[in-house]
C-alpha cells in the first residue's frame, strides 16, 4: 500500500455515507473531500469541509500511512500545515500537533477499509502490462477517453510552458537566448538532448547572431565546441572548420566543455540521425532564419509545419566528418515535426501568455494542425483500439502513459475511475 492509494481513496469519497469517528471517539462526517492531491507542496488536500460532532470545519487535510510520518516530514515545524483540520492515516501510531501546538483530529482508515480493497484494484483490475487497465479499457466510452486526453494534454502543455518560463528566468529574461537554448536541446534525438543543451550554454546566442551570415563559421563553432574537431583532420572541409574554430574560439574566449566529445550517443541511431548531422541542420537553420523569436512567433503554424530544413552541401553526402554516405540525405520532415512539438510551440505559448496574458487552453488547438507522431506508446494505445489522429492525441497519450500508466495512478484518471465504477469498487 502506498500513500498515493490512500489519497485517491479519500479523493474518490470511498468512505462517503459511512458512520465515521475520529480516533478520539468524535463523530465525523465528510461533506467535501477537498481539492487535491496537491503536487505543489503543502497539505495534500485544500478547502475540505468536514463536520466533527456539531462543528463544521473548512481547511486542509494531510494523508499518511502512519501518523508518525507527520514528524518525519517535519510538518510540525511548517506553518503551512497549521490549517490542517484532519489527519487521514491508515494507522495511528502517535498523536500529532501542528507547529502552533494544536492537537489535530485523526481518522484511522483501517477501521473502515480493508487492505484487500487496494490489492484487488492492483492485482485483478489494473494488472495488464504496460497499460494497467488494458484488459478493460475497451469498455470505456469514447467520450470518457477523449475527456481524459483533453485533460492530460493541457497538463503536458502547461508543464512544458512552465519549463520554458523557468528557462526564461535562467536566461535573465532574454527571450532570444531562451528560444536558442530550447531549440538547440531538441535538435537531435532524445538521448543527446543534454549534450545539445550544454553546447548551447557554451556559445551564447549573441555570438551566434554575429556569425550568422557565414554558414561555415556557424558549423565551426558548433562542431568545435561539441568536440568533433579535437581529432586529426580527415579532409579539407574538416581542416577549414578547425582553422575557423581556432580563430573564433580565441576571439570570443569560448570555454571548452570538459569531455563533451565522449558524451555523444550513437546507440540505436541510424546515420541520418547521428549528432553531427543534427548539428549541421541546426547550423543551417541558424544561418537562414535570422532572429529566431520572430520566426517562431510570427510564422503561421501551418507554414512552420510545411518547412523543410536542409544542410550545407557537405552534409548532404556525409553522416560523420570524413565519412561519406552511399545515399544523398534530403530534408527531414520528422525532425521538423519533433522540433515544433517539443520546442517551438511550447515557446510560442509561453511567449504569448507572457505578452497577452492568455490561458494555455486557448493555444491547445495548434497541436491539431500537426500529424500524429509514431512511437511505441502510440502503438500500445492503438492496439487497444484508440487511434491517434493528430499530434494533440499523441502528446496526450505520452502524458497519460508516462505520468499515469507508468505509476498506476488509475484512481486519478477518468478512465480508471469509470472502470472502477463498472467493476463495483466505487
Amino acid at each position: 500500500m502506498k500513500e498515493y492509494d490512500l489519497q485517491m481513496a479519500w479523493k474518490l469519497a470511498v468512505l462517503a455515507g459511512k458512520s465515521l469517528q475520529t480516533t478520539n471517539g468524535e463523530s465525523l462526517e465528510i461533506i467535501f473531500p477537498g481539492y487535491g492531491p496537491s503536487a505543489l507542496g503543502g497539505p495534500d488536500f485544500t478547502f475540505a469541509k468536514i463536520k466533527i460532532d456539531d462543528t463544521v470545519w473548512i481547511g486542509s487535510l494531510e494523508v499518511h500511512i502512519h501518523s508518525s510520518l507527520w514528524y518525519t516530514h517535519k510538518h510540525d515545524k511548517d506553518d503551512k500545515y497549521n490549517n490542517v483540520i484532519l489527519h487521514v492515516v491508515w494507522e495511528k501510531d502517535v498523536d500529532v500537533k501542528s507547529s502552533s501546538g494544536e492537537v489535530i483530529p485523526c481518522l484511522q482508515l483501517k477501521d473502515y477499509m480493508s487492505a484487500s480493497w487496494f490489492e484487488h484494484i492492483d492485482q485483478k483490475i489494473f494488472s495488464s502490462p504496460n497499460i494497467p487497465c488494458g484488459n478493460l479499457i475497451h469498455l470505456v466510452s469514447e467520450v470518457t477517453w477523449q475527456s481524459q486526453l483533453d485533460t492530460v494534454l493541457i497538463e503536458r502543455v502547461e508543464r512544458r510552458v512552465a519549463e520554458v518560463q523557468s528557462l526564461y528566468h535562467q536566461c535573465h529574461c532574454d527571450w532570444d537566448e531562451t528560444l536558442y537554448r530550447l531549440t538547440t536541446r531538441y535538435m537531435g534525438k532524445k538521448i543527446n538532448n543534454e549534450c545539445m543543451e550544454q553546447l548551447a550554454i557554451s556559445i551564447p546566442y549573441k555570438i551566434i547572431l554575429k556569425q550568422a551570415s557565414s554558414l561555415l563559421d556557424l558549423e565551426a563553432l558548433l562542431f568545435g565546441q561539441a568536440g568533433f574537431l579535437d581529432e586529426e583532420s580527415v579532409d579539407e572541409y574538416t581542416e577549414e572548420l578547425k582553422r575557423r574554430f581556432l580563430f573564433l574560439s580565441h576571439k570570443y574566449q569560448l570555454k571548452k566543455i570538459y569531455n563533451l566529445r565522449m558524451q555523444w550517443q550513437y546507440k540505436g541511431l541510424r546515420p541520418a540521425g547521428f549528432p553531427e548531422r543534427h548539428l549541421a541542420q541546426w547550423a543551417y537553420l541558424l544561418h537562414t532564419k535570422g532572429r529566431l523569436v520572430s520566426w517562431a512567433v510570427d510564422t503561421e503554424i501551418g507554414q512552420l509545419n510545411r518547412e523543410r530544413h536542409s544542410t550545407s552541401e557537405y552534409w548532404k553526402t556525409h553522416y560523420r566528418l570524413g565519412k561519406e554516405s552511399r545515399v544523398t540525405y534530403g530534408e527531414n520532415r520528422q525532425w521538423n515535426n519533433l522540433l515544433l512539438i517539443n520546442a517551438l510551440i511550447p515557446f510560442r505559448i509561453a511567449y504569448k501568455k507572457n505578452t497577452e496574458q492568455s490561458e494555455t487552453a486557448v493555444f491547445i488547438e495548434v497541436y491539431d494542425v500537426l500529424a500524429a507522431e509514431k512511437n511505441h506508446v502510440v502503438t500500445l494505445f492503438e492496439r487497444h483500439n484508440h487511434r491517434a489522429f493528430s499530434a494533440g492525441d499523441t502528446q496526450a497519450m505520452l502524458e497519460l502513459y508516462n505520468n499515469y500508466c507508468n505509476y498506476k495512478k488509475c484512481l486519478s484518471c477518468k478512465i480508471g475511475h469509470v472502470i472502477l465504477k463498472q467493476e463495483g469498487l466505487l
